[in-house]
């Protein structure tokens, strides 16, 4: 069994932190809403392949990612679709297109399937790339826990913010989903965006209120909860994201 721990680093790191990645390790290899334990580590692998697929790099330097053609190298342990997924999302994100991702869904992709494979690419490029800055190997993934997904699909899930149906906030409430947006003032697209499988919502954030801010500290300029300040803070994720293509 993997357990995520710092403690051999010359750089200290917060044990709030090490406790959400190691929960995010644990639910990785669960059984999630849509996809099996073997599926998530299955797109996890493929999430780390991709970027030394060559036919992403050629898309990546292209003037347009649909000016090459070709097959993606794989672990082959997924459908051609999946891949394509996965590896679009990993290499080439500011680049999506509405036009693509329903090509994605007219070849069969499952919007439900979908979302969550982004909550899998997005939790291990977080932990990733958190090792990455603190020049060690990424952690080895956890193995599969067999199970059966739940299958839960929220009842007030409709397609109006984005290409998959999220779950608006008002829609929410008196639903069995209406704690996904307890004790937020505010909810923002990027919160709603993975709505429609609300346990990515809760995975994916639990890793953010501990990497980046607790959702009440991030709008309290007055006090400072990081070893750098508010400022500082956004200047780095202002940067992370123009390099990122992420326009949100």
């Amino acid at each position: 069994m993997i357990e995520i721990s710092y403690q051999d680093q010359p750089w200290p790191v917060r044990d709030d932190v090490v406790t959400a990645q190691r929960r995010a390790w644990d639910r990785l290899a669960q059984a999630g809403t849509w996809l099996t334990g073997a599926e998530r580590i299955a797109i996890a692998t493929e999430t780390r392949n991709a970027p030394a697929c060559k036919l992403c790099q050629a898309r990546k330097a292209a003037l347009s990612p649909h000016a090459v053609e070709g097959s993606h190298d794989h672990t082959g342990q997924l459908s051609g679709l999946e891949v394509e997924q996965i590896h679009r999302i990993r290499t080439d994100p500011g680049r999506l297109s509405r036009s693509w991702y329903q090509g994605l869904c007219t070849g069969g992709m499952v919007e439900e399937r979908y979302v969550e494979t982004v909550g899998v690419i997005a939790t291990i490029v977080a932990i990733d790339t958190f090792t990455k800055g603190l020049g060690i190997a990424p952690w080895p993934l956890p193995a599969p826990v067999p199970g059966a997904p739940s299958r839960h699909r929220p009842v007030a899930a409709k397609r109006a913010l984005a290409w998959v149906a999220t779950l608006p906030p008002e829609d929410a409430v008196g639903t069995p989903d209406e704690d996904l947006y307890a004790g937020r003032s505010t909810v923002g697209h990027i919160y709603q965006a993975m709505s429609l499988v609300p346990a990515e919502v809760r995975g994916f954030f639990d890793l953010v209120t501990n990497q980046y801010l607790p959702p009440a500290a991030m709008r309290d300029f007055d006090n400072e909860y990081r070893a750098i300040n508010h400022a500082q803070i956004e200047l780095i994720a202002g940067r992370v994201s123009a390099l990122n293509q992420c326009v949100y």
